[in-house]
């Protein structure tokens, strides 16, 4: 098996195959419409006719998108057996439907931060941007389990195909 690393907006190989996948809501890295239009270029570019893209991402009118002040997140216990206090704050940037998440660690004798940006694309424009870039939907889950997909669920699993003789 071979590993890859390399920016999937930009990815080049004479490879075909007949399936791609993103999990872990990592369409959500794809910050801009520019962004996500060229992973989709990339990924359908990659595809043999009628291959399969499949792919999360968490869904808009399913999450809670308020701005929250630092609150506390939870707890863990390290490697080395120190309980860890985790707290956070969010803020949302609905113009560029954009989550803003900072995470503060808190070891006691240390404490780190760390930020995390995702964006929110509501199912309406996933599919127009999905179509537009050839690929038509077979299925829409809201898990992994394949339930049924509604305009709450928490999250959006699309099942897509690059059209047969594109």
């Amino acid at each position: 098996m071979d590993f890859i690393e390399a920016d999937a907006r930009t990815f080049d190989s004479e490879k075909r195959f007949s399936m791609i996948y993103l999990t872990g809501n990592a369409f959500q890295a794809f910050l801009s419409d520019e962004d996500q239009r060229a992973l989709l270029e990339t990924v359908y570019k990659h595809l043999e006719s009628n291959g399969m893209f499949i792919f999360e991402t968490r869904n808009p009118l399913g999450a809670d998108l308020s701005n929250q002040e630092e609150s506390i997140w939870g707890n863990f216990i390290d490697k080395d057996g120190i309980k860890v206090k985790v707290t956070g704050t969010q803020s949302y940037d609905s113009s560029n439907q954009i989550m803003h998440w900072v995470t503060f660690r808190d070891w006691g004798s240390e404490k780190t931060t760390s930020r995390i940006a995702c964006r929110f694309t509501d199912n309406d424009t996933l599919q127009r941007l999905l179509t537009s870039r050839g690929f038509f939907f077979e299925n829409q889950y809201s898990n992994w389990d394949k339930t049924p997909f509604t305009p709450l669920s928490p999250s959006i699993i699309s099942v897509c195909r690059k059209k047969h003789g594109a």
